[in-house]
């Protein structure tokens, strides 16, 4: 018997998906739009908001996706903190091309990996489907 892909399993996976690609674009529209049209982010150190955007999408998309594939996200979104970057240094909008940024991109997602193979380990499945099934809990009427 064929095993179902993670994201299969989920009962909200178009849901799920949905607000993973929203994570994505809403990464895209704020690194390559010019400053002045993104106003109030910056609100902690750069290195920090990267890391951490890298971090969430990673984590976000690792529950959406088995342990064996977990490695080939790590890849995509290491790519793409580095393609964000050269589109950064080549669009001339005002945008500077930062090793560091890359850096930090990949930090954020080396992290999310280390705890979504943590989250595997110990609760048995995607942090996704123990979410769904936490939150279709009825509560107990005494």
């Amino acid at each position: 018997m064929r095993r179902l892909h993670t994201w299969m399993q989920l009962r909200a996976a178009r849901l799920w998906w949905v607000a993973g690609w929203a994570m994505v674009a809403f990464v895209l529209y704020s690194t390559l739009s010019p400053e002045k049209y993104v106003p109030g982010l910056n609100l902690l150190n750069d290195k920090i908001e990267h890391g951490s955007a890298f971090f969430g999408m990673t984590f976000w998309f690792g529950g959406l996706m088995s342990r064996r594939r977990f490695w080939l996200l790590g890849i995509c979104m290491s790519l793409f903190g580095a393609g964000i970057e050269v589109a950064q240094g080549t669009m001339g909008l005002g945008r500077d091309m930062d090793f560091w940024d890359w850096v930090a991109d990949t930090n954020g997602v080396i992290a999310a990996l280390v705890v979504l193979y943590a989250v595997v380990c110990f609760s048995g499945g995607s942090w996704m489907r123990l979410a769904e099934r936490l939150l279709s809990r009825r509560p107990a009427h005494g």
